[in-house]
């Protein structure tokens, strides 16, 4: 009786062990890249998009971010993974998006995620902190420097908040490598400005348009502050619904800010 009682034990311990790995499949990994740019509605699919709307031509553009992550969407399946991808953590970075009127594209972290369907990508708009005290971009989350009506202007917000860019149909990662950009959608971003109430109310030869009122621009400032979150979209790689795919839909920012 007691050999027959080891012996079942031993068969439930082998049984128990086969539904362990049953239940514990391989999992794959890919690199993931992550960069920034400029684009606009029009011309999303161009490398070198137009940087004038209406009277307005874009010289320099930079933005400040850090803490930026993938977020995998929940399923039993994906139970023993990691949730959250790390691309760039716990330090700022200054990117700059174009400079003396030309587009770059700035890189801002690569990482290792499990493949499998991500539902959001997150990141924190912050004051600049890897430049030095006399940068325009210090203690600044995003400077627009452009020629208005012929007149140099300087756009810039102080916001820091988390972004979430919410992918309703869901990111798949799923072989090796992948590729994102998170573009700034310039039309987006000033969609709302009227160019007819922007001016160099105080006469120094330069337009300002930020939280200190200086030029008395503050309607415009309102509607770059309201539209800088839904202006940023997550593109490239491959949204899924089902067997739907499309290669150029992307998640679009939310969220609340405050503005010191």
């Amino acid at each position: 009786m007691r050999n027959l009682m080891m012996a079942f034990s031993a068969t439930a311990l082998l049984s128990s062990c086969n539904q362990e790995e049953d239940v514990m499949p391989e999992t794959q990994e890919s690199e993931v890249t992550v960069s920034a740019m400029v684009t606009n509605t029009a011309e999303e699919d161009s490398p070198n998009p137009s940087l004038v709307y209406n009277n307005l031509e874009i010289t320099d553009l930079s933005i400040s971010l850090e803490d930026l992550k993938l977020h995998m969407r929940a399923t039993s399946d994906d139970s023993k993974k990691p949730t959250v991808v790390n691309i760039n953590s716990g330090m700022s970075q200054t990117l700059t998006l174009v400079r003396d009127g030309n587009i770059h594209i700035a890189p801002i972290g690569i990482g290792r995620a499990y493949d499998g369907i991500y539902g959001k990508l997150s990141f924190d708009l912050v004051h600049s902190e890897d430049v030095p005290m006399d940068h325009e971009m210090f203690n600044r989350s995003v400077v627009v420097k452009a020629n208005w009506f012929d007149t140099p202007a300087v756009m810039y917000l102080t916001l820091e908040d988390q972004v979430e860019i919410m992918f309703n149909k869901g990111l798949e990662i799923d072989g090796g490598t992948a590729n994102f950009v998170l573009s700034l959608y310039m039309d987006k971003f000033l969609e709302g400005v009227d160019p007819s109430l922007v001016r160099d109310n105080n006469g120094d030869g330069l337009i300002e348009v930020g939280p200190n009122d200086v030029d008395g621009n503050g309607e415009a400032y309102a509607a770059l502050y309201a539209n800088i979150e839904s202006a940023l979209v997550m593109r490239n790689g491959e949204f899924k619904d089902g067997k739907w795919h499309d290669h150029g839909d992307g998640g679009h920012g939310k969220g609340k800010g405050k503005d010191d």
